[in-house]
């Protein structure tokens, strides 16, 4: 599955839904990698989406 970097995956996820995506798996934290999600796009592609964040899930 292809992955995109994003610097904000709720950012992103906002983005891709107002262009009619969809959030298949909501944002979740990678303990000490970051933060993904997984959309798909309006011709039913599903890819990731990325945001690097060390800190991640340590909150």
């Amino acid at each position: 599955m292809n992955t995109i970097g994003v610097d904000s995956v709720s950012k992103y996820e906002k983005l891709i839904e107002a262009q009619g995506g969809k959030i298949l798996l909501p944002k979740q934290a990678i303990l000490g990698v970051g933060y993904m999600a997984y959309c798909q796009d309006t011709e039913g592609n599903v890819f990731g989406i990325m945001e690097n964040d060390p800190a991640a899930g340590t909150e």
